[in-house]
């Protein structure tokens, strides 16, 4: 494994752009103003291999719980690597957070090379209903048509009382 996971900068941006349209059935719609947004509100993430972007992830905390919305990794073979390191950087900051879980919010068409990275890593697909109250509250404002949710458990229990 080759790729290296950093800080994403605005300086990116470009690389991002052209990553997100290129690894993501839906990113042909990504815009310039969306992918700065990311940068400025989201923790965002960025592998990069030989000079070259192969891997951005943005995620964010709230309530316990990180969610990570933007995972994209081109090209596909770059999953294992890039994907991995991406999850595994951002699951040790929601760890800092004491996050009790990761979900990673896909659209529909995902790859298989994702889905396979997500299963591999201790993911499992649940619906809506079968989370907690605080989290459904939390996925409300991602939730939406044609999107599926990957989660794992970083904590053994969940925080009962605040911390």
């Amino acid at each position: 494994m080759n790729e290296q996971v950093r800080r994403a900068r605005l300086q990116d941006l470009d690389e991002i752009l052209l990553l997100g349209r290129e690894a993501s059935p839906s990113g042909s719609h990504l815009v310039e103003a969306e992918v700065t947004e990311w940068l400025y509100s989201k923790g965002v993430w960025v592998a990069v291999r030989d000079g070259a972007l192969v891997g951005v992830a943005a995620w964010q905390a709230e309530n316990l719980l990180a969610v990570t919305d933007v995972l994209h990794v081109a090209p596909p073979e770059h999953w294992s690597g890039a994907g991995s390191q991406l999850l595994a950087t951002i699951e040790r900051a929601a760890q800092t957070l004491m996050c009790e879980a990761n979900v990673v919010v896909l659209p529909a068409p995902a790859s298989q090379a994702a889905r396979a990275l997500l299963q591999h890593q201790g993911y499992e697909k649940k619906s809506m209903d079968e989370l907690h109250r605080i989290w459904r509250e939390v996925l409300g404002d991602f939730a939406g048509d044609g999107l599926e949710f990957m989660v794992k458990q970083l904590r053994d229990r969940m925080v009962m009382v605040p911390l």
